[in-house]
């Protein structure tokens, strides 16, 4: 899994201490940015816990494996907005599918959905959802940042 490498590459730089979540984003999304312009990813500057940066990393690359299968990365006027922000001591995160096919909700989920909306909601103690939207996926991950002592 070359995403879970890259993660655990980048830590082991910062000495599995907190990572920033631009380089996780980024590292995340590298394998499939085949095409300019395909990615905006946008938001403040926030480290991350080791375990959560690489929990939201195989969340981001599923999605963006999924998204280059069958979503808006699979048409060439396709692109993916990933932005998140800090509001009263939570990470609100979004990932935004545009231009792609129209989207129909799936019949059953699948194990990278269940991964995303039950195994992430768990990493990080928040609520992530997906939502399949005739114009694309949306994905929103809403989670309290960690309080350190000190």
């Amino acid at each position: 899994m070359t995403v879970l490498a890259a993660a655990h590459n980048l830590l082991t730089k910062q000495s599995w201490e907190p990572a920033p979540l631009r380089q996780i984003v980024e590292s995340a999304l590298a394998p499939h940015m085949s095409r300019d312009g395909a990615f905006e990813v946008d938001g403040v500057d926030l480290m991350l816990e080791p375990k959560t940066a690489v929990s939201l990393a195989l969340a981001l690359h599923e999605l963006a494996t999924n998204a280059l299968k069958h979503g808006a990365l699979s048409a060439p006027s396709g692109r993916v907005g990933v932005s998140w922000r800090v509001e009263n001591q939570r990470l609100l995160l979004v990932w935004r599918e545009t231009g792609g096919p129209q989207v129909s909700p799936p019949s059953s989920r699948g194990f990278g959905s269940r991964m995303i909306e039950r195994g992430l909601s768990a990493e990080l103690g928040g609520d992530v959802r997906i939502d399949f939207r005739p114009e694309g996926v949306v994905c929103t991950v809403d989670a309290p940042l960690p309080v350190r002592a000190g």
